[in-house]
């Protein structure tokens, strides 16, 4: 009876305390070098880049980077970003290359190699999770895009 009453005990304390823990929610942020210095893009300069049409800073073009190491962030890019499903998004893309003859967006397979494209160039952008940029000092948040609801 006495083991009965503690455990009830602890799983009573346990979840009194649970509430008050902070709840961790997963952001989706625009990300480049850490020397970058220009001002956040709107929403609709963030879904022009991604499309692969010109967005300037500082007299230099924004060069867009597709992060597809993670297939959430991906998919919450496509979503909440672009706002296509991957097929119409990769259609508009290609699209537009046949149309005008340049490049698509170039897209990554992994952080480690999206990681050194936005170090060597500060005109390089792309999305990751905020977690992954926090552990990188080489890395900059431009803005934060979108915010898992709780």
């Amino acid at each position: 009876m006495s083991q009965r009453l503690s455990t009830t005990l602890i799983t009573t304390l346990l979840l009194g305390v649970l509430p008050s823990m902070p709840v961790f929610s997963k952001e989706l942020v625009l990300v480049s070098a850490h020397t970058a210095n220009y001002k956040p893009l709107s929403s609709f300069e963030v879904r022009k880049i991604f499309l692969g049409y010109p967005v300037q800073r500082a007299n230099t073009p924004l060069i867009a980077i597709r992060n597809k190491s993670d297939k959430e962030s991906y998919q919450i890019f496509l979503q909440k970003v672009i706002h296509l499903s991957a097929r119409n998004y990769e259609r508009r893309l290609m699209s537009k290359t046949f149309r005008t003859g340049t490049h698509t967006v170039l897209a990554v397979e992994s952080l480690s190699a999206l990681r050194k494209k936005l170090i060597n160039n500060k005109f390089n952008v792309s999305v990751m999770w905020l977690d992954d940029v926090v552990l990188d000092s080489k890395l900059k948040v431009i803005q934060r895009l979108w915010k898992e609801d709780n």
